[in-house]
């Protein structure tokens, strides 16, 4: 006797995403993400400076060379840590981006 075939398996749909601006603020893309509306702001913390140390501080398009916002700069404070709010344009298109700091010296 023959056994009927098994039923394929079934799968739950996809959980539907708010369409907006997802943010990765960590060099190592994909460790940390945000996403933040348009004409919102976030804001970016870091450590590991030194004390008096100036941060450049960029958003770009995720895993690519295009920046969407000038390139901004904060100092670490005495124990080698930043904090810098980045305001998302109301116009920058939903997509991926990605958050940049580094120094110079």
């Amino acid at each position: 006797m023959a056994e009927a075939p098994a039923a394929p398996p079934t799968r739950e749909p996809e959980p539907e995403v708010a369409e907006g601006v997802v943010v990765t603020p960590d060099p190592e893309w994909g460790v940390v993400r945000a996403t933040v509306a348009q004409g919102a702001s976030f804001t970016s913390n870091g450590s590991g400076y030194e004390p008096g140390q100036q941060i450049l501080i960029n958003l770009g398009i995720d895993r690519s060379d295009g920046w969407v916002m000038d390139e901004q700069s904060a100092t670490a404070d005495a124990g080698g840590h930043y904090s810098f709010t980045i305001t998302i344009a109301a116009d920058l298109p939903p997509g991926a981006y990605g958050v940049l700091t580094f120094v110079t010296d």
